[in-house]
Formats: structure tokens, C-alpha cells, sequence
């Protein structure tokens, strides 16, 4: 089961590295369905929540051991940080 899921995190990795370093030359907007990928792809958990922000979206993701956290995905680039309010 660890097994796949890592598979599938590198898969994904793999498919939407391109995009979110295309992202950063071009000036594009990121989605919000972009977001919660580039955010699970650094922070593996579940979804709760995207809110749409000025100049970046806000995530928050329930790890597996039950931690909540909260990232920020910059709306431009797709760079993920950690919010560490």
C-alpha cells in the first residue's frame, strides 16, 4: 500500500514538474485544482480546503498522523512554502 502511494506521489511529481516550472517563466495563473496538487505533491495529506488569496492560495491539508497544516501555493509561480503562523 506505502509502496503505491509513493509510486503515484513520483508519478505525479514526474507529470506536473514541467508545468510548474512553465509556470514560472510565463506568468500564467495556477488553479486552484493546480494548488492542491503542487501542495500535495510537497505535503503529502488530504485536501481540506484552497482559499483564494491575493498573490497566493492558502491550503490546508490533514497528514496522515492528524496533523493539520497550512501551505501557501504562490498563484504565479507555483511555489509551495509551508505557513507557519
Amino acid at each position: 500500500m506505502l509502496r503505491s502511494l509513493l509510486l503515484l506521489i513520483m508519478l505525479s511529481v514526474v507529470t506536473l514538474a514541467p508545468d510548474a516550472m512553465a509556470l514560472g517563466k510565463q506568468q500564467s495563473q495556477v488553479t486552484k485544482e493546480q494548488a492542491a496538487n503542487l501542495a500535495q505533491q510537497r505535503f503529502p495529506g488530504k485536501v481540506l480546503k484552497v482559499q483564494t488569496e491575493s498573490r497566493h492560495y492558502r491550503v490546508r491539508l490533514i497528514q496522515a498522523d492528524g496533523r493539520v497544516i497550512t501551505v501557501l501555493v504562490d498563484n504565479r509561480t507555483g511555489r509551495v512554502e509551508r505557513d507557519d503562523k
